[in-house]
């Protein structure tokens, strides 16, 4: 195995603010990628979890941002939707953006304390997900095939970033991204 660097990337400065992006890979791996779009302050512990993730699987590479705002909301300032999430924008996402990876694992933040599991990925694969979520978890876990969290437009980053097209989106409440992060990371490593 190739040894895994991690590189970070100021995206953008404000005078209240700033948006960094991150990337831990080791340059040729295409077998599993883990995200976290709306890190640091904007989506809280995503990043963090992603990165842990990575970090205790062999062949994983991580790609996050981390926003944070010191007056305001940093979602406000450092959310786009999933859909305009642009490699043009973020050159350490342009470098990996073409290696269409084996599995795309996207992780969110979500105000509501329960779990919702997308993606394009079928819809057996999220119902397997989302099984050993609530089996682990002590909120409610759900799967979403439509709607705001279903996570299934091609231009959603976790979908087009996958080679099949067909990326997994899990978004956690703050139970989920908080307190009980470690069953979540346990869940998704022994799937993943």
């Amino acid at each position: 195995m190739s040894r895994r660097l991690l590189k970070t990337q100021p995206i953008e400065v404000t005078e209240s603010g700033h948006l960094i992006e991150l990337l831990y890979d080791d340059g040729t791996n295409d077998e599993l990628l883990i995200c976290a779009g709306h890190g640091g302050a904007v989506e809280p512990g995503t990043a963090e979890l992603a990165v842990e993730l990575a970090t205790d699987l062999d062949r994983a590479s991580c790609w996050a941002t981390l926003g944070y705002e010191g007056e305001g909301s940093a979602f406000d300032s450092w959310h786009p939707p999933s859909t305009a999430i642009d490699p043009d924008e973020y050159p350490l996402l342009a470098g990996i953006a073409d290696r269409e990876f084996d599995s795309v694992c996207s992780i969110h933040g979500l105000a509501d304390d329960e779990v919702i599991v997308g993606g394009a990925v079928d819809t057996d694969r999220k119902e397997q997900v989302a099984g050993k979520l609530d089996e682990a978890l002590s909120v409610t876990v759900s799967v979403a095939t439509e709607g705001a969290y279903a996570g299934t437009h091609p231009e959603n980053f976790v979908n087009w970033l996958a080679g099949d097209e067909r990326g997994l989106q899990i978004e956690l409440g703050p139970t989920g991204r908080g307190e009980e992060s470690g069953n979540v990371r346990a869940v998704l490593r022994s799937l993943l």
